[in-house]
């Protein structure tokens, strides 16, 4: 092959611009920390990266809907302590209205209490957290129990209109879980609680200690059961959810670590590439210097 002075033109150019993107690249890699800033510069750890980045995504995003059902569920689980602490109340309101030595002027007296204690509960099943009723199922825009009250204003019966759903968020790939409690389980499924206050109350105002010794001191017990099973559930739930929200982030810090493995650069090995390609480039350069002859008037010199 005839060795032209173009071909060697060209060949000492094409050399000098690898240099040049040899450089380009090492200096890249030292100002941004990263050995793959482009799918170029690494097919197969870009693909992993990118593959990497969406689990840490859907990860992060299991952590958030965690950390936002928690409020509502520590919520639910305070409003119940607080119906347990009123029903307690309660018990020791209706074994003294039972006790045969009261007058009716004493038992109103205790039945005014009693009626405080059914607004309350009411108020509690009615509880908001961030402006959603946290016991309306799936309805949390308005309130779930809603009130019939008499001509003296007092409450006369407490409807649910609510729905036995569950609000599920995504705590996995492909896994779910329930994090709410039901104002109809909570309230009123083996014994309804606000019609117990009621019948508590208005057997007080009629002086009915048979009923308070016979049924209303039988049914207390019932509906803190129902109460207490609600609690183990909510606090299960809170369990589990506590340990994924551990474990993923467990998981996150793993797959950070992975992506770091990746794609992240050793600068202290960048540094020593970077200034061996720069005596190269320099070397190439003088090296071009000495071959390609700058003009024909300083060959004729």
């Amino acid at each position: 092959m005839r060795v032209t002075q173009r071909l060697m033109v060209n060949r000492v150019l094409s050399d000098l611009n690898n240099q040049t993107e040899r450089l380009l690249t090492l200096q890249e890699q030292l100002s941004t920390g990263l050995k793959v800033n482009a799918p170029s510069d690494n097919p197969l750890a870009a693909r992993r990266a990118v593959n990497i980045r969406a689990s840490i995504g859907a990860n992060e995003q299991y952590v958030t809907n965690i950390s936002i059902a928690g409020p509502q569920l520590a919520e639910s689980a305070s409003s119940i302590q607080t119906v347990l602490n009123v029903l307690q109340r309660a018990q020791e309101l209706a074994l003294q209205g039972a006790n045969g030595t009261n007058s009716q002027t004493q038992l109103n007296q205790i039945a005014i209490e009693v009626n405080q204690l059914l607004e309350s509960t009411v108020a509690e099943g009615n509880h908001q957290t961030n402006g959603r009723y946290v016991f309306g199922g799936t309805r949390t825009t308005n309130a779930p129990f809603v009130v019939t009250r008499d001509a003296n204003n007092s409450i006369t019966a407490v409807t649910y209109q609510g729905n036995d759903e569950s609000i599920q968020i995504a705590i996995g790939d492909g896994t779910t879980v329930g994090v709410n409690e039901t104002g109809n389980n909570a309230f009123e499924s083996s014994q309804d609680i606000f019609k117990l206050l009621v019948d508590i109350r208005d057997n007080l105002r009629a002086g009915d200690q048979t009923s308070l010794q016979n049924q209303r001191l039988a049914e207390l017990p019932v509906a803190r059961n129902q109460l207490l099973v609600s609690m183990a559930k909510i606090g299960s739930i809170q369990n589990r959810l506590e340990q994924v929200s551990g474990d993923t982030d467990n998981a996150i810090q793993q797959l950070r670590s992975a992506l770091s493995d990746n794609i992240d650069g050793d600068y202290a090995e960048t540094v020593v590439n970077l200034n061996a390609q720069s005596n190269a480039y320099q070397a190439a350069l003088n090296a071009a210097a000495r071959v390609i002859q700058p003009s024909l008037l300083n060959f004729l010199q």
